[in-house]
């Protein structure tokens, strides 16, 4: 029995951070705190007045603070001649800012006033053109900043939080109001996600992984349904039951649905499918031991497809859409997969298993399979699924590969507008021959480049249906502690969905 104290404890004591809107910056007391954005070689310092604004010249004038981009400087009571703290943010030059600038910037803001123990924080709107889309984000990166993953660390209950944000904004309408609570919907679904794939893999085994899915079905008022160990062998799925087959903790599918108020069986349905490998050893092909303790986020693509409909619901956004996140360890023993071995999908293709560490590409042709049975005419699947994406493009960007220039191109749109940028690969035949087999239809590795021959594979799953496959290995984890971030989960994916799906609501 999986011990989910420490989970429900987590859940129970969430920051429940309130947001207002305000036309003016009231002189501040002790415990409050106030943020300002500062661009790089400019002196836009709207909201400063009298002792605070000689303050922050002096600073800008002493280069102590240049304003650039993710940069912050503190300055204290004392230091201001007045009651309460300043946080000066940096955004670098306003000609390159973008929503993204003001989110970091804004969880920086918070994670900076909660360490100093201040219960109110007040942001100050920076002149921009797009005063409700900043809104929003700031909002966004509040409720991002907050987050954090000590689930497992001793803490004194009685540590001061920080409790409210005010935004000072130049004005309170409706419209704003929308946009602000938009961007703390979809946060706290990026936060939900953060947590699940942040969770150690002994916590949180297939079985567990599809309990808290349900749950979070049950909150929001998804349809749920999930196929067991037996389903999964009886339906002919190879790849996942394959995968799934050498660890004591069986396999499952886990199949989340939202269905828009007035939705109709004929309107289209679009599928977002997730790897969701709970942990990854490699299997036979077992990996080295050094950080392999990170493949506890093996399933950051399955948490992301499941949170993006957690943040779809809550907004009510008009689209059918379907969750589908096949979960399984991948681990050694006496039952497990070998290398040579060939499997058999659900799509009837066999693949021919040349490196069991090559696993995701395995479960997520069965999840591709299952959404073209389901009727998806539109398909995006997310996973961490190659290190060669990371030699590719680092950690700021995920590898977008795609069977269709108009579907590429609205995906990768909504991502550069959600903040998580893309960059698309090539996926043709022309790299065919690493996954060309002698014995099977494929194979499931043949060396570099891997994270398109990996892609090519699933495009043969996806056929004729626009399909887009996100890569998200780079960017789904940060190694190390960032000034908005804690090391670990980002929550990749998330917002990019529910840009893509608000964009065609």
């Amino acid at each position: 029995m999986i011990d989910t104290s420490l989970y429900y404890l987590l859940m129970a004591n969430r920051n429940n951070l309130k947001f207002e809107l305000k036309a003016e910056l009231p002189r501040l007391t002790v415990g409050e705190t106030v943020a300002l954005c500062v661009f790089e070689n400019e002196a836009q310092l709207s909201g400063a007045t009298g002792d605070v604004l000689e303050a922050i010249e002096r600073v800008l004038r002493d280069g102590e603070f240049k304003g650039e981009a993710e940069s912050s400087f503190v300055l204290h009571d004392a230091e201001l001649k007045a009651a309460g703290n300043l946080i000066l943010l940096g955004c670098g030059e306003s000609k390159d800012s973008n929503p993204s600038t003001f989110s970091k910037a804004a969880a920086t803001a918070v994670r900076s006033a909660h360490s100093a123990k201040a219960k109110h924080l007040y942001f100050v709107l920076p002149r921009v053109a797009n005063e409700e889309r900043t809104a929003r984000a700031i909002v966004e990166g509040a409720t991002l900043g907050l987050y954090e993953n000590g689930f497992y660390q001793r803490r004194e209950e009685t540590a001061a939080q920080l409790e409210k944000v005010t935004l000072i904004v130049s004005g309170g309408s409706d419209s704003f109001r929308s946009a602000t609570e938009r961007g703390r919907i979809v946060a706290e679904s990026v936060n939900w996600t953060r947590a699940l794939a942040d969770e150690p893999g002994a916590s949180l085994p297939p079985r567990e992984f599809a309990r808290r899915a349900a749950e979070m079905a049950a909150e929001f008022g998804l349809k749920v349904e999930t196929l067991s160990a037996a389903e999964i062998e009886k339906r002919g799925m190879g790849g996942l039951w394959g995968v799934g087959k050498g660890s004591d903790e069986p396999p499952a599918l886990i199949v989340i649905r939202y269905e828009p108020e007035g939705a109709s069986i004929d309107d289209e349905l679009w599928a977002f499918v997730g790897k969701g490998i709970t942990f990854d050893t490699g299997g036979i092909s077992i990996k080295h031991g050094l950080d392999m303790y990170e493949m506890k986020t093996d399933m950051a693509g399955g948490a992301a497809a499941l949170g993006a409909l957690r943040a779809i619901a809550g907004l009510k956004l008009n689209r059918r859409l379907v969750a589908i996140v096949p979960a399984a360890e991948n681990m050694p023993s006496g039952k497990a997969i070998k290398p040579g071995d060939v499997i058999r999908t659900l799509a009837g293709y066999t693949i021919e298993v040349v490196d069991t560490d090559a696993e995701g590409r395995l479960v997520l042709s069965d999840g591709i399979a299952y959404a073209k049975q389901l009727g998806a005419s539109r398909i995006v699947d997310l996973a961490t699924l190659t290190g060669s994406i990371i030699v590719a493009l680092g950690d700021h960007r995920a590898g977008l590969f795609s069977n269709n220039d108009e579907w590429a191109k609205r995906v990768e749109e909504a991502a550069l507008r959600a903040g998580e940028p893309a960059w698309r690969m090539p996926v043709s035949d022309d790299y065919k021959k690493p996954i060309e087999s002698a014995i099977a239809d494929f194979k499931n590795y043949g060396g570099r480049p891997d994270a398109t021959a990996a892609a090519l594979l699933l495009s043969k799953f996806a056929g004729d249906t626009p399909w887009v496959h996100l890569d998200i290995a780079g960017t789904s984890w940060l190694d190390e502690a960032q000034p908005f971030a804690p090391k670990g989960s980002t929550g990749a994916g998330v917002r990019t969905l529910v840009e893509l799906v608000s964009a065609s609501s």
